[in-house]
């Protein structure tokens, strides 16, 4: 059954103050967003009414406690904001100026310049910082469906300055070289698991620098095993030439409608992308649980137009032992087991693969800001052998 859009939704009324109200998105349904802080909590606020986008910015510009009434809201996955808020085009906002509440806090003069150890050990977390840090390791890829339903393209790094290290998550494609320093600018800051990590935004700008030191990072521990792929769960997303996701599609058609573009496409132009985790049994008894994203999987079993997860798992297991590289519980190579080669992990000790199970979830994944520089152009990374 297709999700509830917002507007189906029970409307709400809320109460605070607007900062950071962004520009009008020229998509087919334009829209901004802003952040409203309410109760000692900051929530996002996505608003559908650009007519209204002059009053955000004038009751920002002036401080003014806002009433927003008949608004949607929407419990928040980041840690640092409480709710998210949609505001429809059925939505209204009206200002008061009472002088008698204090604005929470000051209009920030913008992202500081931080080295990753000072950052690391800050009890309070700015939210965006900028950066100079060398990229020392892509952990694993892949693609998720972000709040707004596009399915997006997100690669895990490693990254370092002299100080310490750092993971940062970068969404969509981006020319990023393993081995190279960069200024990153306006890059939000997460808490994930209890570790503080990055993620670009909208506003993020990645540039390339020379060189600032050796950087004092180690990478992720990385394991290559021998083994049989004797378990597997496989999800598919299907998504419209502009990566929205489609619920509801029956192949029989010969139209799908995607609401997000307000267009019908050709069933034929609708693709279906498999992700999953597979249970593998190394050769020394041991199962080991990892994922794996629709490019792997591509790459080592045939995947037609019609083929649903059940094929694909099917098809997955029917594999011959096969020789995986594993990190952080991702698989990030899949081959062929080379005949008379001793499979070894990378570093001499052997590196602990964790068993716990991956995360299986059907919710939405909701990074920053969904979109980030460089969509356009060419990934580079160097070979992982």
């Amino acid at each position: 059954m297709a999700e509830q859009s917002p507007a189906k939704k029970v409307k709400c009324q809320v109460k605070g103050f607007l900062s950071e109200v962004s520009p009008i998105k020229n998509t087919k349904a334009p829209y901004f967003d802003a952040i409203l802080q309410h109760e000692g909590e900051r929530s996002k606020i996505v608003s559908f009414r650009p007519e209204d986008h002059m009053h955000f910015h004038n009751a920002e510009s002036t401080r003014s406690l806002v009433t927003l009434e008949d608004v949607v809201l929407q419990r928040s996955k980041e840690s640092s904001r409480k709710m998210n808020v949609f505001y429809t085009h059925s939505s209204k906002m009206s200002c008061v100026r009472n002088l008698r509440e204090a604005f929470k806090q000051t209009k920030s003069a913008g992202p500081r310049d931080l080295q990753v150890s000072e950052l690391l050990n800050r009890d309070s977390k700015p939210n965006k910082v900028n950066i100079n840090v060398k990229i020392i390791q892509e952990v694993c890829k892949g693609n998720y469906v972000v709040w707004d339903g596009r399915y997006l393209p997100k690669t895990n790094y490693i990254v370092a300055d002299t100080t310490g290290s750092i993971s940062l998550t970068v969404w969509c494609e981006c020319n990023i070289i393993v081995g190279d320093w960069y200024n990153i600018t306006n890059v939000s800051v997460k808490e994930f698991r209890g570790k503080t990590t990055l993620s670009t935004t909208r506003n993020t700008q990645i540039l390339k620098i020379p060189s600032r030191g050796t950087a004092a990072a180690s990478e992720v521990p990385t394991q290559t095993i021998k083994c049989d792929i004797n378990g597997a769960n496989i999800k598919s997303v299907v998504v419209c030439p502009h990566s929205h996701e489609l619920k509801a599609v029956t192949s029989s058609e010969s139209t799908v409608y995607c609401l997000s573009c307000n267009t019908y496409y050709k069933t034929t132009a609708i693709v279906s992308k498999f992700s999953g985790h597979l249970n593998l049994k190394a050769e020394s008894g041991k199962v080991v649980r990892a994922r794996i994203e629709d490019e792997l999987i591509k790459s080592v079993v045939k995947v037609e137009d019609a083929s649903s997860p059940q094929d694909i798992i099917q098809r997955l297991i029917e594999l011959p032992p096969m020789q995986i590289t594993i990190r952080e519980s991702n698989i990030v190579k899949v081959e062929n087991v080379p005949n008379n080669t001793e499979i070894k992990a990378e570093a001499e000790a052997e590196i602990p693969i964790k068993m716990e199970p991956v995360e299986e979830s059907d919710d939405l994944c909701s990074p920053p800001d969904h979109g980030v520089l460089f969509s356009s152009q060419s990934r580079k990374r160097p070979s992982t052998d």
